[in-house]
């Protein structure tokens, strides 16, 4: 927003015989209303003095926004401005929105109201977080379907009157419910949006009368209301407007899954970024862009984001490289389990011999690994080697990926247009941080390097920029709608300039 103030400037000018009258010329002094925030760090929307702001359902201030709002999961929609790309335009309103609210019910692993909770590099922490025994929390982020959560934001809570939780219903019975781990006791509790009531696997909202006398495994029965939540159940009844979503993939088939209760429909046009479409199978945390129907609850694919660098290895590892339900280490890179791992029983049971595996997961901003997916792949073989990451240094002919040296001289090398390149045009191509695939190599244990394999490049940096120019028709005539993560706020609300 902009509102202009018109100021007039007097320039006087002196004589030794006679004193001159000037004109008047006119400045423009415009106040500056706006801010811009960052959802997913790839797309920038502007906020003014008529966007509302709202944290939980309750109005805030702007400088709370500012203060507060980096990390936090949100929803918003924009005005009839915003772009046919989704990623700018003014902000009609925003909620922050907190997952879980309550006490540190474990340590290792961190859990809080008996939820298992995953925290990376690229979690926001308030200062002076603890995270002891019975410390107050609250989390948002991105839940699984197994209740566990990829937090974006961690704040300390004080005491709290009352405690809450978003999840999805795992068990019902006439006198309780569960979420996850956690069992709430039902009675004369408000139930809010649920018109054809609740079961299994419906998405809830439960706010609680704080319990300090609370054990873990015992029923929390200070229930004051459960809320049942719907995307389709916002103040917009029925529309099919430009969206982007963020969360994690369930019931993948095919070219279709979901993302809570939004069914995601991809097509042979769906663009996908950081990531093939090879990756979309549950428990990946993605975003997808499209035209979304309300009414439907389903959503048209044109893109599909990973929000996280997905990385993939097959390689045989030894029993001391396994440390039970916690990480498998290959060639001293350390992959961490997380609470919604995929895994056949070797990284609980560990192993008796050497043994092939292969690692599908992911990477956060500090270059920590952590396992997706994990594959048993049967007898050791180190000459059946595959791997998929970001090259970290480049000396021709050799580059490191996942903490291994290659050597791309005898290498088939494909780039990304799918055409044959000779090692010197490999070279000059990528650089630090091309994704890169390779298949069917060998690992030489006498000189340490992978060689021989198939390299694939994925995706280029900064010597040759790949543009996704994927757009929605239409979609600067009715606003929009986007759920996703605040990765920046940058407020210039009363910046002043002079034309």
């Amino acid at each position: 927003m902009k509102i202009k103030i018109f100021t007039y400037t007097f320039l006087l000018t002196a004589c030794f015989t006679t004193q001159a009258k000037v004109e008047i010329p006119v400045s423009q002094k415009e106040i500056i209303g706006s801010g811009i925030i960052g959802i997913n760090s790839t797309r920038a929307f502007t906020i003014d003095f008529d966007t509302l702001l709202y944290k939980d359902k309750k109005s805030i201030t702007y400088e709370t926004f500012e203060i507060i709002g980096s990390g936090y999961k949100v929803t918003l929609s924009t005005r009839d401005d915003v772009n046919t790309n989704v990623n700018s335009g003014t902000i009609n309103a925003i909620e922050l929105i907190t997952n879980t609210l309550g006490p540190v019910t474990s340590i290792s692993p961190l859990m809080v109201l008996e939820q298992p909770v995953l925290t990376t590099a690229d979690t926001v922490k308030s200062n002076g977080v603890s995270q002891q025994l019975g410390d107050m929390l609250g989390l948002s982020g991105f839940l699984n379907k197994n209740n566990s959560l990829k937090a974006t934001k961690i704040s300390q809570g004080e005491a709290l009157e009352n405690w809450k939780i978003r999840g999805f219903i795992s068990e019902l019975t006439e006198n309780e419910l569960m979420i996850g781990s956690l069992s709430i006791g039902l009675g004369q509790e408000q139930v809010l949006n649920c018109a054809n009531g609740f079961g299994i696997e419906d998405r809830v909202e439960v706010i609680m009368q704080a319990d300090f006398n609370y054990q873990v495994g015992n029923t929390i029965s200070t229930i004051l209301s459960i809320e049942c939540l719907k995307l389709n159940q916002l103040k917009e009844e029925n529309y099919v407007i430009p969206s982007v979503l963020q969360g994690f993939v369930d019931k993948s088939r095919g070219r279709i899954f979901w993302l809570d209760d939004v069914k995601v429909v991809a097509n042979a046009n769906t663009v996908y970024e950081n990531g093939e479409k090879t990756f979309v199978e549950n428990s990946v945390n993605v975003e997808v862009q499209g035209m979304f129907n309300s009414q439907t609850s389903q959503i048209q694919a044109d893109k599909i984001r990973f929000l996280d660098t997905r990385i993939a290895i097959t390689f045989p590892i030894e029993p001391q490289d396994i440390v039970i339900g916690k990480s498998i280490t290959v060639h001293d890179l350390t992959f961490n389990k997380t609470p919604y791992t995929k895994d056949s029983t070797i990284l609980n049971n560990g192993i008796s011999s050497a043994k092939q595996i292969e690692i599908r997961g992911f990477v956060d901003s500090d270059g920590n690994a952590y396992i997706s997916k994990l594959l048993n792949k049967g007898a050791a073989n180190y000459n059946l080697i595959s791997m998929r990451g970001t090259i970290d240094s480049l000396n021709n002919p050799f580059f490191s990926l996942l903490n291994f040296q290659v050597d791309a001289t005898n290498s088939l090398i494909v780039n990304a247009g799918s055409s044959v390149i000779d090692a010197n045009t490999f070279f000059a191509q990528v650089d630090k941080g091309s994704q890169i695939e390779i298949k069917n190599a060998k690992y030489n244990s006498n000189i340490d390097t992978i060689t021989d394999g198939n390299i694939y490049i994925k995706t280029l940096t900064t010597k040759i920029q790949q543009v996704s120019t994927k757009e929605i028709i239409g979609s600067g005539i009715i606003g929009g709608f986007i759920r996703g993560t605040v990765s920046s706020t940058q407020f210039k609300m009363f910046e002043s300039s002079f034309e």
